[in-house]
């Protein structure tokens, strides 16, 4: 079993690779000037062939696996041409076993994989599925259609990266008991993994420099093929984005090195919070990547949200400004609904919506899962059926509409860099009147002893707030109790000092909060703290960096202000609007949770939260 890299060589790893990217962006220009006649390139935002802008209905076709829909290709790929499809998204690899090397150590493969897989062993090429392959290339050209090829995938049950750790000799990266059979911090040492890479590297090489047997083209110079996608729904874990993008870079660049003119996308599956969406824009900032890509499934992506044709236009929107923060286009490389539809809404207008808001938010191609003769796929769209004749409909219908908005550049609020940067928050509010809310007040000198354990400076005025007395809370996911409110991702919690009448002599105002970080489920002791904002009126007074703390010790964040406009605002006893904010550009924005003390601490009449107004 391989040893996984330390975190000093990954960083080494991750340096070399974008380094090897900087070169290759260098020695070829931005990959624009001299493409050849007929390819797909990136202009800005969008994308063109010989000048003209050029979007796009795609479709993920079932023609690479199984002996019957080999056999229909030409058929299944003419019919989608026939509903407007100019690009189809197909899967240019299978990894098995070797011959007689027994059982898989992935899914217990299906037939249709193991008499078609790309690979058998790490040595063992499979000629017959490449030969496929050729006759899809030369089929979609006939059609004067696109191929996007995709050339690993990080699920098992096409072998994928569990397969390729399993040849390097980590067997446990595949692991039943996890969800999809990936245990996803083994399955990691794929990106940084010197086997891995390599093996992955020859059929990099093997797809990007063959000569198709049925054009005699090779694939380089073929601009059939619109676009290499490195990795299908390639997946990282919080805190360990930067291997990925070492990966990314290394990969990419290679690609470029050997064919200049093709474009690449990463392939990564694409971002449920703000802080992933900063890892995923990052990696999608590279020189030697071409466009972005996302995949959506509303019924099933049950962390993003998707519940109505409403939220799916924000989904898309959201996606697009990450995109065109990069200034690349956006292509959506899978979306699919089930024949039942979703959330009272039928199959066919969950298309609609889709490719609407798609077209209207400037986004350059969108591509459904998945075009196929089959009749027994739930998400499958057969053009054999009269079932799926509304469906189909949709497609020559968007097909119009791409062609028609194809010139279009994106709404100006989706070029602004600074909005959009959360990808979608729960919010509550009440009256900020309301007695649930409303602070106890004490304003003894003994009281004050009580709640800082130290003599105060001056007599003063202490509010004391429950955590679940929050009048507003808005956060990626929120939730609370009797004792406790939480948020996790980027969001904020506010609490009301409410007005009183009368100037008194303010010369501090004090916040004292028991904060703790609310961690993403799979942070695995990498993030172990927040960072946590104070706002009081809308005045920044400085953040904290908020630990985890070991019960029964409490961890108390305060806050001494002095700045001028918060104690003016004190002294003339209008109202006090305290937020907690974890930023959406924090370093750590790891959620917040506010409850009360633990038990056995000593909180000596302190409770959860304070203002004290001295």
């Amino acid at each position: 079993m391989k040893v996984p890299l330390s975190h000093t060589h990954s960083i080494i790893l991750a340096a070399l690779a974008l380094t090897a990217c900087a070169v290759i962006f260098f020695t070829l220009g931005d990959g624009r000037d001299a493409v050849p006649p007929g390819f797909v390139a990136p202009r800005g935002v969008r994308f063109e062939v010989d000048g003209r802008p050029f979007r796009f209905v795609g479709a993920n076709a079932a023609v690479v696996y199984g002996d019957d829909e080999r056999a229909r290709m030409p058929v299944t790929l003419r019919e989608s041409a026939r509903d407007g499809v100019r690009v189809i998204r197909v899967w240019a690899f299978g990894e098995v076993e070797g011959e007689g090397d027994g059982a898989d150590t992935n899914w217990k493969s299906s037939d249709w994989l193991r008499a078609n897989p790309f690979r058998r062993g790490p040595d063992g090429w499979n000629e017959a599925a490449f030969v496929n392959l050729d006759r899809v290339i030369a089929e979609a050209a006939r059609n004067n259609q696109r191929v996007q090829l995709c050339l690993v995938n990080w699920w098992p049950d096409t072998g994928g990266v569990t397969q390729y750790l399993s040849w390097a000799g980590v067997t446990d990266a595949y692991d039943a008991r996890h969800p999809h059979g990936v245990n996803v911090e083994r399955a990691m040492e794929f990106y940084s993994n010197e086997q891995t890479r390599r093996l992955y590297r020859e059929h990099v090489e093997r797809v990007v420099l063959r000569r198709n047997t049925v054009t005699g083209r090779l694939y380089r110079d073929d601009p059939t093929i619109m676009a290499y996608e490195l990795m299908n729904e390639a997946q990282s874990p919080t805190g360990r984005w930067a291997e990925r993008r070492a990966w990314v870079a290394e990969m990419s660049a290679f690609i470029k090195s050997l064919d200049p003119h093709h474009l690449v996308t990463p392939g990564t599956w694409g971002y449920r919070t703000a802080w992933e969406r900063r890892a995923w824009v990052e990696e999608h900032r590279l020189p030697t990547i071409d466009y972005c890509d996302v995949h959506v499934y509303p019924r099933d992506d049950h962390d993003s949200y998707v519940d109505s044709p409403d939220v799916l236009r924000e989904f898309i929107d959201n996606r697009a400004a990450a995109a065109f923060s990069v200034d690349k286009p956006l292509v959506i490389g899978e979306f699919g609904m089930t024949l039942a539809g979703f959330a009272g809404v039928s199959q066919a207008e969950w298309f609609r919506v889709y490719f609407e808001n798609a077209a209207r938010a400037g986004v350059s191609g969108a591509m459904f899962w998945i075009w196929t003769h089959a009749t027994e796929r739930d998400y499958g769209v057969s053009y054999v059926m009269p079932r799926d004749d509304a469906v189909r409909a949709e497609f020559a219908r968007a097909a119009k509409l791409f062609d028609a908005r194809a010139a279009d550049q994106p709404p100006a609020h989706l070029l602004d860099a600074g909005r959009h940067l959360v990808p979608r928050q729960f919010a509550f509010a009440r009256p900020e009147n309301d007695e649930t809310t409303r602070p106890a007040v004490k304003t003894s000198r003994e009281a004050d002893i009580r709640a800082t354990k130290r003599a105060p400076e001056t007599d003063g005025v202490i509010y004391q707030f429950l955590p679940e007395q929050a009048v507003r809370g808005r956060f990626e996911k929120l939730g609370g109790g009797a004792g406790y409110v939480w948020g996790a991702g980027v969001g904020f919690f506010e609490y009301v000092v409410p007005a009183r009448g009368g100037w008194r002599r303010v010369a501090e105002v004090t916040v004292r909060a028991h904060l703790q970080p609310d961690l993403p489920f799979d942070a695995n002791g990498r993030v172990m703290a927040t960072r946590v904002t104070l706002f009081v009126n809308g005045t920044d007074c400085g953040s904290r960096l908020v630990p985890v703390e070991k019960p029964p010790a409490a961890i108390i964040q305060e806050w001494r202000i002095d700045s001028w406009s918060v104690c003016f605002t004190a002294a003339r006893g209008e109202q006090l609007m305290v937020r907690f904010a974890v930023e959406p550009d924090a370093d750590l924005p790891a959620g917040l949770n506010i409850s009360n003390f633990p038990e056995g601490f000593d909180p000596r009449g302190a409770t959860p939260i304070e203002v004290i107004v001295r």
